[in-house]
């Protein structure tokens, strides 16, 4: 247990469709995609969305990985066809999985990728997992910057900030009810709504970010790391995704602080822009563990975000000295 209770287990988090599941005319275009009928299946544990997401073999030994979703899993749905359509555009040297077949059907989509050969990160995570998930971030951010045209063409853009990564203020303006905070942020709602407040300015930059950027998105080989699920990319700060990555070092025991400001997405960011981005991701977090649990997905979700909350909280409080 970590000091913001007990850890998420991000390689067995999912509650996920299974092959019986899948209508036959997916299960009959995994198929050929494969060129035979599958002779294993090995479910992938981690994940919150609730689709269909499984390593599958043929006897052939031919093998993908697939993910598939429908309309009752709306959200998921909706992520694997905007992964699909970004995966073929992003630049070469971004370390993800390729993609080798897409199919959309009225009320379904497939996806298939290379069954690359790693395992899903763990907490605790080892220094060698931490640095060879760090450094597949910094190739990624060098290939995306500048914003590459194969993607903006695609309509990736700079999107404003959303309310989410505003909340603090919102809360001093009266315009979202308080949530739970640890102590150390009691009575501070005010100044973390000063210190939030220069999240566009500290965001904005020429390149393209993940956006959802934690270690449970990754895949860790023997001397090299993959970086998945790209639906949610934006034109913004790679240093963002970089912070929210670091978040769960931090709550993991890991020197946080030492581990930005080594990394290369951090060049030129200022130690005020770092205490917006964790002020914006605490509350972020915090605010969304507090609501119910939504249906049809992880059960482990809220308290994915409850220890997320409370280890950035951490983090930016030890950096502004407070108790």
């Amino acid at each position: 247990m970590s000091r913001f209770g007990p850890t998420v287990p991000y390689d067995a988090t999912a509650v996920r469709a299974t092959w019986s599941t899948l209508p036959p005319y997916v299960q009959q275009r995994i198929i050929a995609e494969l060129g035979g009928e599958p002779a294993d299946i090995r479910m992938a544990g981690g994940g919150f969305s609730g689709g269909f997401a499984a390593r599958v073999r043929a006897e052939s030994g031919a093998e993908l990985f697939v993910k598939a979703a429908g309309r009752d899993k709306s959200w998921a749905l909706d992520a694997y066809r905007q992964e699909a359509r970004v995966n073929t555009a992003l630049p070469q040297g971004v370390p993800a999985p390729r993609l080798e077949f897409a199919a959309d059907f009225e009320d379904w989509t497939v996806l298939g990728f290379e069954a690359v050969d790693g395992r899903a990160p763990t907490l605790p995570m080892s220094p060698r997992d931490l640095d060879l998930m760090l450094d597949a971030w910094a190739q990624a951010a060098a290939a995306l910057t500048p914003a590459p045209q194969a993607l903006l063409d695609l309509g990736v853009s700079a999107l404003p900030i959303a309310d989410d990564l505003r909340l603090f203020s919102r809360i001093a303006a009266g315009e979202a009810d308080p949530f739970p905070v640890p102590p150390a942020l009691q009575n501070r709602i005010d100044e973390l709504a000063e210190i939030e407040s220069g999240i566009d300015e500290a965001m904005a930059a020429d390149s393209v970010m993940h956006f959802d950027l934690r270690p449970d998105n990754m895949i860790v080989g023997a001397d090299r790391a993959w970086i998945c699920d790209w639906n949610w990319v934006q034109v913004h700060a790679t240093w963002f995704d970089t912070a929210c990555f670091l978040v769960a070092a931090h709550g993991d025991g890991h020197d946080a602080d030492a581990l930005f400001w080594a990394h290369p997405t951090a060049a030129g960011v200022t130690p005020d822009q770092l205490d917006t981005g964790l002020a914006a991701i605490t509350g972020y977090y915090l605010a969304r563990s507090a609501e119910p649990p939504i249906p049809d997905v992880s059960p482990h979700l809220r308290a994915h975000q409850r220890w997320s909350g409370l280890a950035a909280a951490d983090w930016l409080a030890q950096r502004r000295g407070w108790t």
